[in-house]
Order: C-alpha cells, then structure tokens, then sequence
C-alpha cells in the first residue's frame, strides 16, 4: 500500500504542470475577452461619468462622481418603455415564426424525399451571399403594396425564416437515427406528425441555439425598423437611441451610454438563460 501511495504522488504532481501551448491558448483566450469587454465596461463607466470626464484619455477610470441620474433622465428622454414593448413584440413574434418557418423547410430538406432535395437546398444556401442592402427595398415596395407600413406586421414577417436557422435544423435533424423515423411512420404518423411528436420534442436544444440567434437578430436591429416606421409609437429601442441626439447640444453621450446599457440588459438576461441550451446545440448540430 504504500508503494502504490509513493507513486501517485509524482503523477499527481506532473498532472498540474500545463504544456506551454495550453499556457499560450489560455493567453490567447484571455487577451480576447478583454479586447471584447473592454468598449462594454467603457460604455458603461461613460454613463455616470460627466461628459467632460468621458474624452479626457483615462477612458477606464473611475469617474470622480457617480451620476446614475443619468439612466433616470435617459428614460425620460424618449418614450422607451414603449420603444421596449415595440422590440419585445418584434423579437418574440420573429423567434416564433423561424421556429417554424425553419422547423418545416430543415425537416422536409433533411427527411422528406422529393426530386431536387439536394439543389435546393444548395440554393438555400446560396441565398446567403446575397446582401441584405439589395433585397431591402424590394421588400419594402412588398411591404407597402400589402399595407403593413408602421405595423407589426411590417417589422416582423420579413424576418419570420432564417437561412442559418435552416441550416443549423438540418444537420441536428440529420443525426437522429433513420429507425426512429421509420417507426413514427410504421404506427401512422405523417409527415407533420413526425415533426410535431418525434423531432421537436428532441431538438430543444438546438431549437434554443436558433431561438437566442433570432432574438438577438431581431432586438439588434436598427436598418429595417427604421425604414418601415413612419411614427414614434411604433419604433423600436435601437431606433430610439437616435433620440439621445440633441439638435442644439450635439450628441449627450453620459444619455446615450446609459441608454445603450439598458437596452442591451435583455439580450444579456436571454443569453444567460439560454447559454448551456446554446453550447449543446451547437455541438450537436455541428455531429453530422
């Protein structure tokens, strides 16, 4: 016995010493997170600053006085609670559309047989290349022509399918084994029974990975909301950061900091919720 303690001593030991290129990876990796957290922690110490404190070349020091009444006089600024009702009612009505625009068009691409499955879906993916700046006012004449001009609807049916969100269904859907399928369809399923009762159950997932992608699509968005809406009680928050833009007094950036802090509040409390659904998803989709 104590031969057997003598030795595991010095593998324990040798087990704590790290490979340099792990060193260096980790390195690599924590210089990232600061490169990518930085303009957040300055966005949000510039927002209890005083504007004279902002632009005085210490852009991470603490500010001489706190000022938080600025996120009281932001909100104030412009009517943002209807602002967050407007991308509340885009982003849930844009993340259930591509459910299940994206459900269907990835269950039919990767398990319904039809002739041209394969160039289809190709052409699917091709779509991607072309730029959302040369299909944006096609679709705006579309949208006039059907009368959804400042509406909802206007805001959320052109976003409503997703070609990533087809995608990343379509390589999860094509890992489930061909005999659970089989079976659905030996007991009487069809088609939409297959995908409601045998697929969706099993691909929560992945459904949350296109969910947090959609989300953040559709609160992000600042081109398409502000072409389709004509007045203030239909825009949306990243709209309403234009409202921090004083005439007179040029840009109130202590005001615009505070309110782009708590704009961008929801999406980090969806990512949060939906982060370890996030990590799988991708894995798995990533299987095929």
């Amino acid at each position: 016995m104590d031969i057997s303690l003598e030795q595991s001593v010095p593998v324990a030991r040798r087990s704590i010493k790290l490979p340099f290129t792990v060193w260096l990876r980790h390195c690599v990796l924590l210089a990232g997170s600061l490169i990518m957290i930085t303009p957040f922690l300055w966005m949000v110490l510039a927002s209890v600053k005083a504007s004279e404190e902002i632009f005085n070349g210490r852009f991470l020091s603490l500010p001489a006085v706190w000022h938080w009444e600025h996120y009281i006089q932001a909100w104030h600024m412009a009517p943002f609670n209807r602002f967050f009702l407007n991308s509340l009612l885009m982003s849930v009505g844009v993340v259930a559309g591509q459910i299940v625009t994206c459900s269907m068009a990835a269950y039919a691409l990767s398990w319904v047989p039809f002739r041209g499955k394969r160039f289809t879906f190709l052409l699917v993916i091709a779509s991607t290349i072309v730029p959302f700046e040369s299909t944006m006012i096609p679709s705006y004449l579309v949208i006039k022509e059907l009368g959804w001009i400042n509406s909802y609807a206007g805001l959320i049916v052109p976003s409503v399918t997703s070609v990533f969100g087809i995608f990343l269904l379509r390589q999860f859907f094509l890992t489930i084994p061909r005999d659970l399928i089989d079976a659905a369809r030996i007991d009487g399923c069809g088609y939409y029974r297959t995908l409601l009762q045998v697929i969706v159950p099993i691909s929560g997932t992945v459904i949350a990975t296109l969910s947090l992608f959609a989300f953040l699509h559709a609160w992000n968005s600042y081109l398409w909301p502000l072409l389709i809406t004509n007045s203030q009680d239909m825009r949306t928050v990243q709209v309403g950061l234009r409202y921090m833009i004083d005439q007179e007094k040029g840009i109130e950036w202590p005001h615009l900091m505070a309110a782009s802090t708590f704009i961008i509040l929801p999406v980090m409390a969806f990512f949060l919720f939906t982060q370890n659904y996030f990590v799988r998803g991708v894995m798995h989709a990533s299987v095929k």
